[in-house]
């Protein structure tokens, strides 16, 4: 996160809505003042099958544009990305991933003059899901 230059102003840890697990959500500043966030969820539903119908269900209500598939980090993985100006650019990138009854969602968007380059958002997202999925037993 060094080479995005963003500071956390605040942290809130509400777990996943409706969903075992845990999740914490990171308010940021970028060095020029601009809106950042990151939000890292961990759900763990009991059951392998119900860990696939929360995957499927993130797809069906984000707004987000699908990016495509992942590969190599979990049975199912794909990303999204968003642009928008909310008054300045703000450029979202999330990817999510079921392993087992393990899902987890990292979802990053940043704000400046310019929108953040979608592959520095990937990669730091990418290096946030892995890092969580070595973290979270699954069954």
């Amino acid at each position: 996160m060094a080479e995005l230059s963003l500071t956390v102003a605040r942290t809130d840890p509400k777990p996943p809505l409706g969903q075992p697990g845990a999740s914490c959500l990171f308010e940021m500043r970028t060095k020029d003042g601009h809106e950042a966030n990151l939000r890292v969820e961990a759900s763990t539903p009991v059951s392998e099958q119900e860990a696939r119908l929360l995957y499927r269900a993130t797809a069906q209500v984000t707004v987000m544009t699908p990016a495509g598939v992942i590969t190599g980090v979990g049975d199912e993985a794909e990303a999204y990305t968003r642009r928008s100006e909310p008054g300045f650019k703000y450029a979202e990138y999330m990817v999510r991933a079921r392993t087992g009854n393990l899902v987890v969602k990292v979802w990053l968007a940043v704000g400046g003059a310019s929108y953040a380059a979608t592959e520095t958002l990937a990669s730091k997202a990418l290096t946030l899901l892995k890092a969580t999925q070595a973290a979270v037993p699954t069954v």
